[in-house]
């Protein structure tokens, strides 16, 4: 296990940022639900994807849509085992920061390790994995899906620093994952094997 510490400039950086969100009634009520909502919503995109490619009969959205989530479940795998091995504690802890006004949506929920983001993984592994589908297959579509998806991500990711859930080095850290693992599935064996479980799932449902 390695113990990690935040540098200064990021534990000013939380604490100028909660101050931010507390001075305002808009953003304390609002920024808590940005920092979970967008995550509710990828399971839904990644199903309409999957229906759509039953309802028109194209075999190729059917495998899209297996595709981005192997990226993104495996950018959280691989985010969960970096936690498991590096521990810091949360700025809201820290810097005593809780506030039950201004929790998040899946608060109580929270591992005690905070680096690297949960969130920001899953957000970049789903915004990644749709544009890397984008990079094999020259389909339009999904360059538009991945640059919305990445616009979610960042809100996200802004919306858990001001609410003290997550330093600046969380977000940075869990986004690079998501970036990262969607890429190495664009290796010519790992695509191929994704493609055939895909097709092999496409066919009977």
């Amino acid at each position: 296990m390695f113990n990690l510490i935040e540098p200064l400039w990021s534990v000013n950086i939380s604490r100028s940022l909660f101050a931010w969100m507390q001075a305002s009634t808009f953003l304390s009520h609002w920024m808590p639900i940005l920092a979970d909502v967008f995550v509710l919503t990828y399971p839904v995109f990644l199903v309409i994807l999957y229906v759509y490619g039953m309802i028109t009969k194209k075999l190729q959205y059917k495998i899209s849509a297996v595709f981005i989530f192997f990226g993104t479940l495996l950018s959280a795998i691989v985010n969960l085992l970096i936690q498991y091995f590096i521990i810091e504690a949360r700025p809201n802890v820290v810097l005593w920061l809780p506030d039950l006004k201004h929790e998040t949506i899946f608060h109580k929920f929270l591992p005690s390790s905070s680096f690297p983001s949960d969130h920001a993984a899953v957000s970049m592994g789903i915004a990644f994995s749709s544009i890397v589908w984008w990079v094999k297959n020259k389909d339009k579509k999904y360059i538009r899906f991945g640059i919305i998806l990445i616009l979610f991500s960042l809100i996200t990711s802004f919306s858990r620093l001001t609410t003290g859930v997550h330093w600046i080095t969380d977000v940075i850290g869990g986004s690079i994952v998501g970036i990262i693992v969607p890429w190495i599935l664009m290796n010519k064996k790992i695509y191929r094997l994704i493609d055939s479980f895909g097709r092999w799932i496409g066919r009977y449902i």
